[in-house]
């Protein structure tokens, strides 16, 4: 299996879900070229320690699949070089796997962040939207603050970046995010200021649609 050697199985595990946000065990099996049984093992062991959540979920009929997920104690294991580790992780996977396995990583990284939050924006107007949008940022680490400047106009403001390190080195990854705020507030969104491109702040102007005639 090529698994960065600095990192034990447990470790690689949280990385994996720091990274993901939220991985199945079947992904995590693929991931770790483990048994279902050896990843249960480990993972019993982490959610022990307060370090990994779960809830259950399917996507075809069948049995139901365990989805895990970090804690905030769990978030809170990772030290600074962590973010470099993740790069490192990015850059073995697009050495091992090509360009194009990374890119679909940071699709699918888009696709599960529609899918967790998409339903926390149904029957709102814009500033309940961008409201909304606001807090779920801000309790992922993102620091996030909001202004409403009219009824079709708003900023909002992230003064932190968790991602910063792997952002730094694809920039991908900001492109994704711009896109999903974009259609989860279904509202034009533009970014003139992007820490990964040495501002202090990430700034998000964000307008009311143009109606289509």
């Amino acid at each position: 299996m090529s698994m960065n050697k600095r990192l034990s199985t447990r470790d690689y595990i949280l990385l994996l879900l720091k990274t993901n946000g939220q991985m199945s065990t079947k992904e995590l099996q693929h991931k770790l070229g483990l048994t279902k049984v050896a990843v249960s093992r480990q993972m019993v062991h982490l959610e022990k320690d307060g370090y990994v959540q779960y809830s259950l979920g399917r996507h075809q009929p069948g049995r139901p699949m365990h989805y895990y997920s970090l804690t905030l104690l769990g978030q809170e294991q990772f030290p600074s070089d962590y973010g470099q580790l993740a790069v490192e992780l990015l850059d073995h996977m697009a050495i091992e796997e090509g360009e194009d396995r990374l890119s679909d990583f940071f699709k699918r990284q888009q696709e599960r962040f529609m899918e967790r939050y998409e339903a926390r924006m149904q029957g709102k107007d814009l500033s309940d939207r961008v409201a909304e949008l606001a807090e779920i940022q801000d309790a992922n680490g993102f620091m996030t603050k909001w202004v409403k400047h009219s009824e079709n106009t708003f900023t909002m403001t992230q003064h932190n970046c968790p991602y910063f390190k792997i952002a730094n080195r694809y920039e991908v990854i900001c492109e994704r995010e711009l896109s999903s705020y974009q259609m989860l507030l279904s509202a034009q969104v533009e970014r003139p200021d992007c820490v990964a491109k040495g501002a202090r702040q990430c700034v998000y102007l964000i307008r009311a649609s143009v109606s289509n005639s």
